[in-house]
């Protein structure tokens, strides 16, 4: 199938992505601080430089180390197959913090902006304690659905 090669740009690529996301992450601390918001989250995160191989390899067998290219474009979450009534008017669903009110034992992890801010670029892991720790304490309490509010802040 034959060799693929690709130009060392990742370090400059993930720099300048880098750069963006902290000039746009400067934007919403600048909003949240003018909305007194940080009082109720706490104060903002940041995460660390993407970390990028000094010398990452550039160069594939194809049909060799890669069997199968899946490519996802255009996604957009679609809940038509849940047979709870939980979804809003626009097929969402409703829940606060990832703790499905409509329906107790039933979460969501993995959505953007979640719980933190950090919950967009993969760093669901603090979400996923936090839904984990609810999921825990409604166990301990005999199933009775209870709101508990739980890791608000950024850890």
């Amino acid at each position: 199938m034959g060799r693929r090669t690709s130009q060392d740009r990742l370090g400059t690529c993930a720099t300048l992505a880098d750069l963006k996301l902290h000039r746009l992450l400067d934007e919403f601390d600048e909003w949240a601080s003018e909305h007194d918001v940080n009082r109720e989250i706490g104060p903002p995160a940041r995460l660390s430089p993407t970390a990028v191989d000094d010398a990452p390899r550039l160069s594939m067998e194809l049909g060799r180390e890669i069997n199968t290219v899946v490519l996802a474009t255009g996604y957009r979450p679609d809940y038509s197959w849940l047979d709870v009534p939980v979804l809003d008017r626009k097929g969402q669903i409703r829940h606060e913090g990832g703790i499905v009110i409509d329906a107790p034992g039933l979460y969501r992890v993995g959505l953007n902006l979640l719980r933190r801010r950090k919950s967009s670029f993969i760093g669901a892991e603090d979400d996923a304690r936090d839904i984990t720790d609810h999921l825990a304490a409604y166990l301990r309490s005999g199933c009775q659905p209870e709101l508990v509010n739980v890791g608000r802040s950024a850890r």
